[in-house]
């Protein structure tokens, strides 16, 4: 084996939490929206207007974790410990949010979807910041973080797989999918099969990354925070990368906010049917291309690749979802396929970040991967943040009626303008925004050979 070669069971290991991460991600992207205003009877302003809030608070303790992560040292590393303590509380956290009180107020409704989605991003930000920074440091060899990554991305699919198909599953196996109280006990159990996968997948991967934490060797001097906040704001490279991924996760946001109103009252289809027929085929797709994005990648480079998959990603979305006729599942199943392929290249940006962070070492000779993610983290957020609140003052600008029993005859019409060209021209705008981004492979190789240097050099002092 390559000297540079991480063993599989390091990489997998490490990619494991990442399925109970992405599944409280999917479970809330998909389903939470729709659960307090269809279930609980929240109006889609105010369950936009909490949900946004708690994300806003969630990206503004990004960068704040990955500072503390990158100062924090103990026995067991600076990133594993917050792993496994974001992990367990985010175990707790989601049976908070979807196990909601009887509520008759719609103060009340709203105070408590805020208060425990605040929860929920708080855990959230205590495990997934230190865990992708971790990533990063695991190997200095380019070839292989896109390896890390593209598993990374493997389990972040199994858990979209586990928050996408439990509650659907769940609500199958009741007499009654329209009924709200069998959706209401469907949302409950899914939570605590979801909650067990949480604790599961953190705790292995704290167990295997044992001895991989950085910082159990590293003892450098470190700038304060808004020094580095100053210095991560300041860079050239950075930035075009960050904001071509912030347009595009509005997009991606603005997707899984309205993908089930969508299917529902423009297409006709029922929940299990949309998540085992449409959007299982699309993820399992999506799973398959890895391996295609990680070898071309290796073969071209990783800015072309990334260009072209979501490029088309927009132009397949912009054309497809207006046409897709009533009642019919097959072309939108077609469309998946093609979407599920070009969607894998996201796993590319990932680690296309971990080059900008050596760029940053290079010129500020230290390693900031915590502080650089959790900025990453915070942008991505703030984006969701913005698609979520849009998103229901979109329902209510298009005259869709909480708890209401018919619906108006023009909103599948109009959610169909929303999930295809609006979302769409989100991802085609952050593809040519990444055309910006100006650190190419060469200039890459040529900065970790300069790295590599001077690491040899204070070595030897």
């Amino acid at each position: 084996m390559n000297k540079n070669t991480l063993p599989l069971r390091t990489k997998a290991g490490y990619a494991f939490a990442e399925t109970g991460i992405t599944a409280v991600q999917f479970v809330t992207q998909i389903y939470l929206l729709k659960f307090y205003t269809d279930v609980i009877g929240l109006s889609p302003s105010l369950a936009g207007i909490a949900l946004s809030i708690s994300v806003i608070w969630d990206a503004i303790s990004d960068p704040l974790m990955g500072n503390l992560s990158d100062r924090t040292s103990s026995r067991w590393g600076r990133r594993r410990p917050f792993i496994l303590v974001g992990g367990l509380l985010l175990s707790l956290s989601i049976l908070i949010l979807f196990s909601p009180t009887t509520l008759s107020s719609q103060f009340g409704k709203f105070t408590y979807l805020l208060c425990s989605y605040l929860l929920v991003n708080t855990a959230m930000t205590i495990i997934s910041v230190p865990h992708i920074a971790l990533g990063g440091e695991l190997t200095f060899e380019r070839n292989e973080r896109t390896s890390i990554f593209g598993w990374r991305l493997f389990f972040s699919n199994i858990g979209m797989l586990v928050g996408m198909l439990v509650p659907a599953i769940v609500l199958q196996t009741l007499s009654n999918e329209n009924n709200i109280e069998n959706v209401k006990y469907s949302r409950a159990i899914a939570s605590e099969i979801i909650a067990l996968v949480i604790a599961f997948s953190s705790i292995i991967t704290f167990l295997v990354t044992r001895g991989r934490d950085e910082s159990l060797i590293q003892a450098t001097e470190k700038s304060h925070f808004f020094q580095s906040m100053r210095s991560v704001w300041s860079n050239k490279v950075f930035l075009p990368l960050l904001i071509a991924f912030i347009i595009a996760t509005i997009g991606r946001t603005f997707n899984t906010a309205i993908a089930l109103y969508y299917y529902q009252y423009r297409l006709g289809l029922k929940e299990s049917d949309v998540v085992l027929n449409i959007l299982l085929p699309f993820f399992l797709v999506l799973m398959l291309s890895i391996p295609f994005w990680v070898w071309i990648s290796k073969k071209v480079g990783k800015k072309i690749p990334a260009f072209w998959g979501i490029f088309l990603l927009g132009v397949l979305t912009m054309i497809a979802y207006p046409l897709f006729p009533y009642g019919e599942l097959r072309p939108p199943l077609i469309v998946a396929f093609f979407g599920g392929v070009f969607a894998g290249s996201i796993l590319i940006m990932d680690s296309i970040l971990t080059d900008v962070v050596d760029y940053d070492e290079w010129k500020s000779k230290e390693k900031r991967e915590g502080i650089y993610f959790g900025f990453w983290k915070m942008g991505v957020k703030f984006s969701q943040a913005f698609g979520i609140a849009i998103s229901g003052f979109l329902l209510d600008f298009i005259g869709f009626l909480p708890e209401a029993n018919e619906q108006i005859p023009e909103l599948g019409f109009r959610l169909s303008l929303i999930f295809g060209p609006l979302v769409g021209l989100f991802f085609v705008l952050g593809a040519l925004l990444f055309l910006l981004y100006p650190l190419s492979d060469k200039k890459h190789l040529a900065i970790q050979r300069r790295i590599l240097r001077r690491r040899k050099e204070i070595k030897s002092i």
